[in-house]
């Protein structure tokens, strides 16, 4: 199977094509840094036989956020270069992907990026690229800039941006803030070393990018040097609270829609940067090798990512390689794990807990 062949790009050399996408665990400690349980999760899916490992959403500024894993501070580089090494050692590559939030309140208030300053922008830009540093030194493979959902980037290379100036009114405007990080994470981290963005195919929220605006803005960040682009959907909050609304529950969608829900995104975007040769990860509901396979094998996609049937079985991979399909425990694709994480609990998977409890 193509899927479970190795593949090179830029820096990385990867075993195989399969991708554990970032999913927030909530397993940090109070003030972002990592603990052991981190290291154990990402180590034992790196055992499970992953590809490459793109570690959770990990703060570049001081905000409080509470269990936020962080990276705005050389304070945490420790304990992130030993989890580093711990999926190194267990065979897998590992990215991480930096994520910038704007401020809001309990109440729903929400700053919006009109609201922020050039001299906002300018620092923005600048905790992201010591982030980016900063992930280069403790030993990631590769870096990705979190554009997806309804955080800082995301909101800028949106339609919902209202601005007028150089970082708004259209695609290119939009779309800067984004380009100007990875010019200069470019200059600083090298012609050799990985550069991802994870972005919303489509928002999925009224008067928000669809396919036709995300073909543009992939092609203005491919050619300022992205190494790849991993294909998420939705997560809007302009519709509820995060991960709520219809936009927010198609970035993690459940049983009622098809499987590969979201594999016609990848497709787009992959056409429009084949030029370019910049690989594209699928995801949204991708439950089998079987599938992923036939994904890459209609060039709808290069790799493939895979969150919550990891979450549900680590050897997920492995068991499906060695014909144990009945030992697997399936993803119900129930979103009890997305409940947990919108209580700030640690986020496991009910159906592999009901197992163990057997």
């Amino acid at each position: 199977m193509k899927i479970l062949s190795p593949v090179d790009f830029k820096n990385l050399r990867l075993k195989n094509r399969i991708v554990w996408l970032p999913m927030v665990s909530w397993l940090a400690d109070e003030e972002g840094f990592v603990t052991d349980e981190l290291i154990a999760r990402h180590q034992r899916r790196a055992e499970g036989g992953v590809g490459l490992i793109i570690l959770e959403a990990t703060g570049v500024l001081a905000r409080k956020s509470p269990k936020l894993l962080r990276i705005n501070d050389d304070k945490y580089m420790p304990g992130l270069e030993k989890m580093v090494q711990a999926v190194h050692n267990a065979g897998s590559k590992m990215s991480v992907q930096l994520i910038h939030y704007v401020k809001q309140a309990t109440s729903g208030w929400k700053q919006k990026v009109e609201d922020l300053t050039l001299d906002e922008i300018k620092e923005v830009k600048k905790e992201f690229v010591d982030a980016a540093v900063r992930a280069k030194k403790v030993g990631f493979d590769a870096i990705e800039l979190h554009v997806a959902h309804s955080y800082t980037l995301s909101s800028f290379v949106s339609l919902l941006n209202k601005r007028e100036d150089e970082y708004g009114h259209n695609s290119k405007g939009r779309s800067k803030i984004v380009t100007d990080i990875i010019e200069t994470c470019r200059e600083r981290l090298g012609d050799d070393y990985c550069i991802g963005a994870r972005i919303s195919g489509e928002e999925f929220v009224t008067g928000g990018n669809t396919l036709k605006q995300t073909k543009v803005i992939s092609r203005l960040m491919a050619e300022k040097g992205l190494d790849y682009l991993s294909i998420s959907a939705g997560g809007k909050t302009e519709d509820g609270r995060w991960y709520t609304g219809y936009s927010g529950t198609r970035a993690m969608p459940t049983s009622n829609l098809p499987n590969g829900c979201h594999v016609y995104l990848s497709k787009g975007i992959r056409e429009e940067l084949s030029p370019l040769r910049v690989p594209v990860i699928a995801s949204g509901k991708i439950n089998s090798l079987e599938l992923g396979e036939q994904i890459i094998q209609e060039g709808k996609a290069d790799l493939i990512g895979v969150s919550r049937p990891l979450l549900a079985d680590p050897d997920w991979i492995l068991k499906q390689q060695e014909n144990r399909k009945k030992d697997l425990v399936p993803c119900m694709y129930c979103n009890a794990c997305l409940e947990r994480d919108q209580r700030w609990e640690p986020v496991e998977c009910i159906e592999a807990e009901k197992r163990q409890s057997k």
